[in-house]
């Protein structure tokens, strides 16, 4: 039986969305955001598990050193066995409006719509590789709303969950096809797709980035890009995005913190991208570019 360290610690709200970018940096897999706390549970099977709990009590802090009111020592640390984890997880996540016309719903909870014109999103979540529920995929999925005037040629870069390829989808994108570097996030994504008919067509592969998106899917171009991964995997992903959107075709891109924005939207100007549309929720940014119709 899986056992899992389950680890919280006391973390003010508005500090919340910076700590959780650093504990992912540090190598955390997902982080879950309570009423002013954070936790992580860590896998003992896998490797380094304790030596990553070792790197977030430093990157910690450091944090608390540099001035940042946080509390190091956890409130909670903790084994779980997996059926209890499992339960944690029931008990914290719920159907959530994500946006005006998107509702995430976990597979096992009955929901039912609650106004005319709403698109739900089927999940099982995963600590891994997500719940579609942080900001930055609110922010992608009203980018989505935006710009999708239907049957466009999509790809999602890091696809985690699969929760945007299952959203771009209820809003009437043509073949989709969505990547991960992690052979276990393609097989979450998969699963996920499956509790969505919309998006029963969507072929996900293993990719590092764009490096393995094949050849046939790319000829010609595509109309639409997704990336909400981490900002520092972002700007090597500008470079294999540009030669294959078609000219007027768009690029969503977010999981873009404060601190590096400024970078990012430089990047993508200088690889001639047309930032549109800059979104922000707390101290999380997204951008919806454009290729211009004149690019070569």
């Amino acid at each position: 039986m899986t056992t899992y360290q389950k680890v919280t610690w006391t973390v003010p709200a508005d500090l919340q969305d910076f700590v959780v970018s650093v504990l992912i940096e540090l190598g955390a897999d997902g982080v879950e955001q309570g009423e002013g706390t954070l936790t992580i549970y860590e896998d003992q099977a896998k490797d380094g598990w304790r030596d990553r709990l070792q790197s977030y009590e430093v990157g910690l802090n450091l944090l608390k050193d540099q001035g940042l009111a946080l509390q190091v020592e956890p409130i909670v640390n903790e084994e779980l066995a997996s059926d209890t984890f499992e339960n944690e997880w029931k008990n914290y996540y719920h159907a959530a409006r994500i946006t005006n016309r998107f509702t995430v719903v976990p597979a096992w909870e009955d929901y039912q719509k609650q106004q005319e014109g709403e698109k739900l999103i089927v999940m099982d979540p995963d600590q891994a590789f997500g719940t579609g529920t942080h900001p930055t995929t609110s922010l992608m999925l009203q980018a989505l709303e935006t710009v999708v005037r239907g049957g466009e040629k999509t790809i999602d870069v890091g696809t985690g969950s699969g929760v945007l390829a299952v959203g771009a989808k209820h809003l009437g994108v043509g073949d989709v096809l969505a990547t991960d570097i992690d052979e276990e996030a393609v097989k979450t994504a998969e699963e996920n797709l499956a509790l969505n008919p919309v998006a029963k067509d969507v072929t996900v592969i293993a990719s590092d980035l764009m490096k393995d998106v094949p050849e046939n899917f790319v000829a010609g171009g595509v109309d639409l890009v997704l990336a909400n991964i981490l900002a520092d995997v972002i700007e090597p992903l500008i470079s294999q995005v540009r030669p294959v959107v078609k000219p007027g075709g768009h690029f969503l891109v977010s999981g873009i913190y404060d601190d590096v924005a400024e970078k990012i939207e430089k990047a993508l100007i200088a690889h001639d991208f047309v930032v549109e549309q800059k979104m922000q929720s707390g101290t999380w940014h997204a951008y919806i570019c454009r290729l211009p119709e004149e690019a070569e």
